[in-house]
Formats: C-alpha cells, sequence, structure tokens
C-alpha cells in the first residue's frame, strides 16, 4: 500500500485540505490518505487550538464517505511533543508494508532541514512538495546533506501541483467569529459541528 501523511492543525478541516489530499493521491498514486491532526506541536503556539477530539470529529466528517481517506488520532492522542519522526515510526510499526509519503506545502517542505533528525525523517518516508499557484518554490539546496543524490533525484519528481483554491483555517475562524456563512469553505458535516460546538465564538 503506497500511503500518504497529511499533518496539519486543521482547525478546522475544509475544502482545501481536502483537495490536497485528492490532488496528491491521484498525482502521487497513493492507495490511501491518512489526515494526522497535530498534538503537541515542537513549536510555540501563538493561539488556543480547539482540542484534539473536536478536530478529529470535523476531520471524520469530512471525509465521511471516502474510503481513500483516513485519520489517524496518534498524535493527539500522544502525551509528547509531536516529532513528525516519532509519527513516522508510529507507522512503520503499525503499517510495516507501506511504502510512506509525507505530503507538506512548500513552506513546510523547505523547513524540514532544520527539523529533529531530519535525516531519519528524510529515510523513512519519501516527500512530496505541494506547490501553490503563487507560493514558494521547493528548495532542495539543504536536503543534498540528508539524502542520496538518487534520493535527492527522486524527490524533485513527487511535486504535486496544487489548483488555486484560497480558503484557510484562519479566514474560517474569523468568519464564524463574526457570524458570517460557511458555506462552500468546509463540507456542510463540518460547519454542523462548529455551530453544535460554538468553535471560534469569542465567548
Amino acid at each position: 500500500m503506497k500511503t500518504g501523511l497529511l499533518g496539519g492543525t486543521f482547525d478546522p478541516i475544509h475544502y482545501a485540505h481536502l483537495l490536497l489530499a485528492e490532488t496528491a493521491r491521484e498525482t502521487l498514486g497513493l492507495g490511501r490518505v491518512v489526515f494526522i491532526p497535530a498534538g503537541i506541536p515542537p513549536h510555540k503556539q501563538t493561539r488556543p487550538v480547539t482540542p484534539g477530539p473536536l478536530r478529529a470529529a470535523m476531520i471524520r466528517a469530512a471525509i465521511a464517505g471516502y474510503p481513500e481517506f483516513e485519520i489517524s488520532t496518534f498524535e493527539i492522542d500522544s502525551d509528547e511533543v509531536s516529532y513528525t519522526l516519532n509519527t513516522l515510526r508510529h507507522f512503520h510499526r503499525t503499517c510495516p508494508g507501506d511504502e510512506l509519503t509525507l505530503i507538506v506545502g512548500t513552506d513546510t517542505f523547505n523547513d524540514i532541514p532544520n527539523w529533529y533528525r531530519p535525516a531519519e525523517v528524510c529515510g523513512m518516508a519519501e516527500i512530496a512538495a505541494a506547490l501553490r499557484p503563487g507560493g514558494h518554490a521547493p528548495d532542495y539546496s539543504g536536503f543534498s546533506r540528508l539524502v542520496s543524490p538518487d534520493r535527492l533525484a527522486r524527490m524533485r519528481g513527487l511535486l504535486v501541483s496544487m489548483p488555486l483554491l484560497d480558503i484557510s483555517s484562519t479566514e474560517i475562524r474569523r468568519r464564524a467569529a463574526a457570524g458570517r456563512s460557511l458555506r462552500f469553505m468546509t463540507p456542510d458535516s463540518v460547519i454542523r459541528l462548529i455551530g453544535e460546538h460554538h468553535l471560534y465564538t469569542q465567548s
């Protein structure tokens, strides 16, 4: 099984996340894409984050009916800092036959050489850069010390070109706080959960 791993805060998940997952699945020939909501990030958060179980519930609601999409709560179930290396080790233990591909935006991709034990991260999964229209280009220069020339060449071929869809979780939270419509930004099932749990309101 070729498995794509798509991590993020997903607060909330929206159509751009889903489109990225589908584009990566098709472009990279993945059998499934696993959404991994972040637990305790290794960097300081500048705002409170919705509790993990609620973010997971929104993901489940968004991907219901799409068997190629799954969710892993490994990071939000853990009390430890969510280093990508630990997540990859978890998937190697639980899915030993899978070929893993980590799907990241180019900003994140370009920062991987600065991560915790980046050579091990690159050795445990293929890294696919998702390129948004107008976004930063992937910078491969920092990877030359982390991977072999053959693996670096293969990495250059794992580029996911995203259609332009200018939706962000930040904008959804802002609109929810202002009582504005969220239709066509995220699935209706997610909108219902946001309303039922009074998420992103000022109170």
